[in-house]
């Protein structure tokens, strides 16, 4: 799979610097994903919008560090966690993701990517990002 990041305009998307991340496999686009943060009192979030037709899922990520890795969660307070969104209409949806990110070199990261559903686990990604 390679991949690459490119700007969406702010006033198509409406959060600040928007980046897509755009995963091929063979040339064939299989993943799109755009990604920004927002800010809430002092808690800044990530903000993940997943284009699906006639809706967007939305993965809003508590970010955290703790041993020289970094963490991603939807199970936090305040604003973090998966919403699909559907027109105007916003609802939590009852999955869960944490991520853990570590730089294993300066051109290479590891991720683990668990995914929960209703609570029980559903998913788990385990994948490596170098940078050519």
């Amino acid at each position: 799979m390679t991949g690459k990041v490119v700007k969406v305009d702010e006033l198509y998307d409406g959060r600040p610097a928007p980046r897509a991340w755009i995963r091929n496999i063979d040339k064939q686009t299989t993943f799109v994903a755009i990604y920004s943060k927002h800010t809430t009192g002092q808690t800044t979030y990530m903000n993940i919008a997943l284009p699906l037709p006639f809706s967007t899922m939305i993965g809003v990520l508590h970010l955290y560090d703790e041993n020289g890795a970094l963490y991603l969660t939807s199970n936090h307070d305040g604003d973090a966690g998966i919403y699909l969104a559907i027109n105007r209409f916003l609802f939590q949806l009852p999955l869960q993701e944490h991520f853990k990110i570590k730089a294993e070199d300066e051109t290479t990261l590891t991720a683990v990517h668990k995914i929960r559903f209703f609570g029980l686990p559903f998913l788990e990604i385990n994948y490596q990002i170098t940078r050519k």
